[in-house]
C-alpha cells in the first residue's frame, strides 16, 4: 500500500492546505487592506453631495505648500446638546479635509481631537500657544508653521429669516486654511502724529495691543505711518488705518492719502472721535460722505451696556456685517458722531455710499452737546433716529470696454473706541474688525461656497413597530443561517 493512502498522511497533506489556505487568505485580506488605505475612492451618495467639499475646496487645497494642523478641543461628557452637534458636524466636515489633503501625496492636512481633561499637557500647550480658555466647549485652531487663526461659533452657522439653519463650516475652514497658508502677509499701515490709538499699546482706552495682536494671528503686518515725513503712501500698503486723530491733518497730507485713494485705488478706513477736529473734511467731501459735530445720545437703557457703552444691534445687510446679523450680536461703542452720506455732496454716479451700522430709532444726534444743560432732541438742530455711525463709500472706474472696474474705498467710523483694548474682546467687535478688512481688502469675494442646510434625522418607533422591524430584518441573515445549519447536518450524515 502506497504512502499516499495512508490514512495519516492524508490528514496531514489536508492540515498542511487548509494552513496554506488560511495563509494565503490573510495575506489577501491584509493586502487588499493595504491597498484599499493607499488607492482609495470614495462616493458620497446623500442628497445634494451633503458630506463632500465643493470642488472649490478641492482646488485650493491641492495648492498647498506647508502642511496645516487643525485641532478641536472635545466637549465634556455634560456639555450642551448643541456642543455635541456642532462637534459631530465637525467630524464629519474635518474627515473630508484629511481626505482631500492625501490626495497628492504627503499629508498637507492633519486634524487633532483635545480632550481636554484627559491631555492636560497638550491641553496646557494650547493655552500658552494659541491662547484658547480652557472653558471653551469647542475651541478650533487652524495653524501652519507659527501663523493660526481661531475659528470661532457664530463663522460655523447662521440662520436665515424663516428660521432654517446653514452649516457654514466649510467656507470658514477653507478661509481659515488659506489664511495660515499664505506665505506673505498683508500690511497694514496706522497713521501716527496725531494723537493716534497706538497699535502696540496696552493702554486700555487708546491702546490697540488686542487688535494688532489678532491681526498678527491672522498673518496681517502693520507699521506706523507719519505722512509728513514720508514721501508717499508705501507701494505694500493693503491699507491704511487712522485711529481716533486727536488734531487736525495737515492739506500735504491729506493730498497724499487723496492721491492715495485716486489714482492707486487705495483702501482707507477712518476711525473718528467725538469733539475732535479731524482736518479731513475735504476728502470725505469728495467721497461723498458727511461726519457732522454732533454726539449721537441712546436715551434707551435696552442699547446701553452695563459699563455705560452703546450697544449696537442696528446693521445693513452687508459681507461685513452680514455675520453679526445672523448671529443676533450686538457691537460694545464708545460715544460716537454721526457719519451719513453727504446731502450736498456733488454727484458723482461713480460714488456709491452706504450706511453701514446705527443707532435705536429713540435715539438723535445731539448738536449742542457741548452745553452744560439737559440734552432734549430738537427738531431743526439735531439728526432723529436711527442714526447712522459708519458709511462705506466706493468709487468705480470706467473702463474703456464699457465696463465698471472697482477702484478705491473710503470707510469712515463715528468712533474708534471699539477697537480699544478695553473693548476688543467682544466677539461681536472682533467679527465687525475682521470682516472690515476683509471686505476693503477684497477678501469677502474669496470663497463662494454655499452653506449646508442643517438636516437631523430621526426615526421615532413604538416598542412594538421596533420589534416588528427587528423580526422584518432578522428573517433573512437568520434563514441563510438555518439554511446553513441543515445543509451542514445532512452532510455529516
Amino acid at each position: 500500500m502506497s504512502r499516499f493512502d495512508d490514512f495519516s498522511t492524508v490528514r496531514w497533506f489536508r492540515r498542511c492546505n487548509r494552513t496554506a489556505q488560511i495563509v494565503l487568505a490573510l495575506v489577501f485580506v491584509a493586502a487588499i487592506n493595504f491597498i484599499a488605505a493607499v488607492q482609495f475612492s470614495r462616493f458620497d451618495m446623500t442628497e445634494g453631495r451633503r458630506f463632500s467639499l465643493s470642488p472649490e475646496s478641492f482646488a485650493y487645497l491641492r495648492d498647498l505648500d506647508e502642511p496645516v494642523e487643525i485641532i478641536v478641543t472635545e466637549p465634556p461628557e455634560n456639555a450642551r446638546p448643541e456642543a455635541k452637534q456642532i462637534f459631530s458636524h465637525l467630524q464629519r466636515l474635518l474627515t473630508e479635509y484629511a481626505y482631500a489633503g492625501r490626495q497628492g501625496g504627503d499629508p498637507m492636512i492633519t486634524v487633532e481631537y483635545i480632550n481636554v481633561y484627559r491631555q492636560t499637557d497638550r491641553a496646557e500647550d494650547l493655552v500658552q500657544r494659541y491662547g484658547v480658555q480652557p472653558e471653551r466647549e469647542n475651541a478650533i485652531i487652524v495653524a501652519s508653521g507659527e501663523r493660526y487663526r481661531e475659528i470661532i461659533g457664530p463663522e460655523l452657522y447662521e440662520v436665515s429669516p424663516d428660521g432654517e439653519s446653514f452649516f457654514k463650516g466649510e467656507e470658514a475652514f477653507t478661509s481659515a486654511i488659506l489664511e495660515v497658508a499664505r506665505e506673505e502677509p498683508l500690511k497694514l499701515y496706522f497713521t501716527g502724529g496725531h494723537g493716534e490709538m497706538q497699535p502696540g499699546a496696552v493702554d486700555p482706552l487708546r491702546g490697540l495691543s488686542q487688535a494688532t495682536g489678532f491681526l498678527k494671528q491672522r498673518n496681517y503686518e502693520w507699521e506706523v505711518l507719519d505722512l509728513l515725513k514720508a514721501h508717499d503712501v508705501p507701494e505694500d500698503a493693503g491699507a491704511i488705518v487712522i485711529a481716533g486723530p486727536q488734531t487736525e491733518f495737515f492739506p500735504v497730507e491729506v493730498q497724499k492719502l487723496r492721491e492715495y485713494l485716486d489714482a492707486r485705488n487705495g483702501r482707507l478706513i477712518v476711525l473718528l472721535d467725538p469733539a475732535r477736529q479731524h482736518g479731513l473734511e475735504d476728502l470725505f467731501y469728495d467721497w461723498g460722505v458727511l461726519s457732522d459735530d454732533m454726539l449721537v445720545l441712546e436715551p434707551s437703557e435696552e442699547f446701553i451696556a452695563a459699563g455705560g457703552d452703546m450697544l449696537v444691534s442696528r446693521f445693513a445687510e452687508h459681507p461685513i456685517t452680514q455675520l453679526l446679523i445672523d448671529s443676533q450680536q450686538r457691537v460694545l461703542f464708545g460715544l460716537s458722531r454721526p457719519v451719513r452720506a453727504d446731502p450736498g455732496a456733488r454727484i458723482d454716479d461713480r460714488i456709491t455710499v452706504t450706511p453701514l451700522l446705527g443707532s435705536s430709532d429713540a435715539s438723535w444726534a445731539e448738536r449742542n452737546y457741548r452745553q452744560d444743560v439737559e440734552q432734549r432732541f430738537a427738531e431743526r438742530e439735531d439728526l432723529p433716529g436711527p442714526v447712522p455711525m459708519a458709511v462705506i463709500s466706493e468709487r468705480s472706474a470706467a473702463s474703456g470696454l464699457g465696463l465698471d472696474l472697482p477702484s478705491g474705498k473710503l470707510v469712515v467710523f463715528g468712533n474708534a473706541a471699539f477697537l480699544s483694548n478695553n473693548r476688543f474682546n467682544s466677539a461681536a467687535n472682533k467679527i465687525l474688525f475682521f470682516n472690515l478688512l476683509n471686505w476693503v481688502l477684497d477678501r469677502d469675494s474669496m470663497l463662494t461656497i454655499t452653506p449646508r442646510p442643517v438636516e437631523d434625522y430621526q426615526l421615532t418607533v413604538s416598542r412594538g413597530e421596533l420589534g416588528a422591524i427587528f423580526l422584518r430584518l432578522l428573517w433573512i441573515p437568520g434563514g441563510v443561517a438555518l439554511i446553513g445549519f441543515l445543509v451542514f447536518l445532512f452532510r455529516r450524515r
